[in-house]
């Protein structure tokens, strides 16, 4: 044997000699480590043993370690000493528990009824059987508004729309801005009010055709309290102090509630959005305005009805843009628009 080799087998020798003093050293720490830990409680041992309904403060100590918990371990080997349970008995079991003399299934329909605390149990509960969404309460205030014809759209309305369009964006819209910049919105409102009382007898003609004696009223009761009490029918005092709300009749209303179709769609030049039936309420209603008798010319009745249109232009400036901004096609929005406003005014 070289010494080259005497040596490797030194070196195993004492790695074999390191590895047995190590095992032996681990042996001493974990055999009495396990076994102190029998006699020891855990956390939840000690919390079960504490006594919280008095005020003493718990000390540990070794004389509070339960007897019970204790597990016999061999000194020699070191393994756990098996304990003798008693074996369950379960006909004693069942004899302590106290018999029942119902004979009723305890999960049965019968047993649900009888003991039912809340009295919210399937049979007795009849409200479940009805579906309170089976029938729509307002199913028969809404009403489907049918689709106004338009047979004049390409060849007549829509060239027409278009140039209301362009008048109103380069010529109504800047002038209704500028007099809506420059006039007072209370101002613009007190000349409205004076349009509004001077057009009267549309209105109170419009109402007695259709027997509305109610709105007839009111239409003569506002006039006589604006033209008294309202600084010469400036102010809507009827309205403000009286509650007498304002009346929106014309004569085209009138054809409708006699059961006359609007007839198709018609756009008018400067004057936007009709039909044939409102064409001609227009007319009887013009006929019916005390300026147009009074005015003593064409210029000057153009000049007050020009006047009037961009006093009321200037209340829905950003609403006429909010409608072109969100419509895809807003011819066809206006025209849904004005069928819809005629069709409720009709109804009212």
């Amino acid at each position: 044997m070289t010494f080259k080799e005497t040596c490797q087998i030194g070196k195993s020798w004492k790695k074999i000699k390191y590895l047995h003093v190590s095992s032996l050293v681990l042996a001493l720490l974990i055999i009495p480590g396990s076994a102190l830990a029998t006699y020891i409680q855990g956390p939840t041992e000690v919390l079960s043993s504490l006594d919280f309904e008095t005020e003493r403060e718990f000390v540990i100590s070794s004389k509070s370690f339960s007897q019970e918990h204790l597990i016999p371990i061999d000194p020699l080997s070191g393994r756990l000493i098996p304990l003798e349970h008693e074996e369950f008995d379960e006909e004693k079991f069942f004899s302590e528990v106290e018999p029942s003399n119902s004979e009723i299934d305890p999960y049965s329909d019968e047993a649900i009824e009888e003991e039912d605390p809340f009295g919210d149990s399937p049979e007795d509960d009849s409200d479940l059987e009805e579906d309170p969404f089976a029938e729509d309460p307002f199913a028969d205030e809404e009403k489907e508004i049918e689709h106004m014809s338009d047979p004049l759209e390409s060849w007549f309305n829509r060239p027409v729309y278009a140039f209301n369009d362009h008048f109103y964006e380069y010529f109504m819209r800047p002038v209704s801005q500028t007099y809506k910049d420059i006039v007072a919105e209370n101002f613009r409102i007190m000349i409205r009010n004076l349009y509004n009382t001077a057009t009267f007898p549309g209105r109170l003609v419009s109402s007695l055709f259709q027997f509305e004696f109610d709105k007839a009223g009111r239409v003569v009761g506002r006039v006589l309290v604006n033209c008294t009490l309202g600084f010469l029918c400036a102010v809507d005092v009827a309205n403000e102090e009286f509650n007498i709300k304002p009346v929106d009749e014309d004569f085209g209303q009138v054809l409708g509630s006699y059961g006359i179709p609007s007839g198709s769609y018609l756009v008018l030049p400067l004057l936007g959005p009709s039909s044939v039936r409102d064409g001609v309420g227009r007319a009887v209603d013009a006929v019916m305005n005390p300026l147009f008798w009074l005015v003593p010319d064409f210029i000057s009745g153009v000049g007050v009805t020009s006047g009037r249109i961009v006093n009321e232009t200037s209340f829905f400036i950003e609403d006429i843009k909010a409608l072109k901004e969100s419509a895809i096609d807003p011819y066809i929005s206006v025209r849904d628009f004005y069928n819809q406003r005629r069709k409720i005014l009709v109804d009212e």
